[in-house]
């Protein structure tokens, strides 16, 4: 995981997998950005190939907390199986999402970012925000045996 800073916005580049080994440290790392004022923060996928449960509520943490304080949490990056599970579970219409870092900055207005040319998005308060599972359990099934297939996802033996 590396943490850098442009323009006011802490970028936390993430590692291959956030998972129960890696999702702590993640966290812990937001937490410190946002107790110490940072609360705009981008989430690099570039890298990263898988995102557990314990990660998306990491992320759903950390959203929810720089919502209150002013701020935010962008999403940019994410390879398709992690932007299928991130739909499925509704968390894209709390996100912004986008597909590179400087769309990402673009969400906070920074001056060296271009307009950020997203789909529009329902906006909705991250803050009290309660999370439903809009499709059924078998679509999530197929939508992690698909990217088990296309490597984003590996066995534990």
């Amino acid at each position: 995981m590396q943490l850098r800073e442009l323009k006011g916005i802490r970028i936390i580049t993430l590692p291959q997998r956030v998972d129960v080994t890696s999702a702590p440290e993640l966290e812990e790392l937001c937490n410190r950005l946002i107790n110490n004022g940072h609360c705009k923060i981008v989430c690099d996928f570039s890298g990263t190939e898988y995102v557990s449960s314990i990660g998306l509520r990491v992320f759903l943490s950390a959203l929810k907390r720089t919502v209150k304080a002013g701020g935010g949490l962008a999403l940019c990056c994410l390879n398709p199986g992690i932007l299928e599970i991130f739909d499925m579970t509704g968390l894209t219409s709390l996100f912004p999402v986008h597909d590179s870092i400087t769309d990402s900055l673009a969400e906070f207005g920074t001056e060296t970012a271009p307009a950020a040319v997203d789909q529009p998005r329902t906006e909705k308060s991250a803050a009290d925000v309660e999370i439903t599972i809009e499709k059924k359990p078998e679509d999530m099934v197929q939508a992690y045996l698909r990217s088990a297939r296309q490597g984003s996802m590996d066995e534990k033996v």
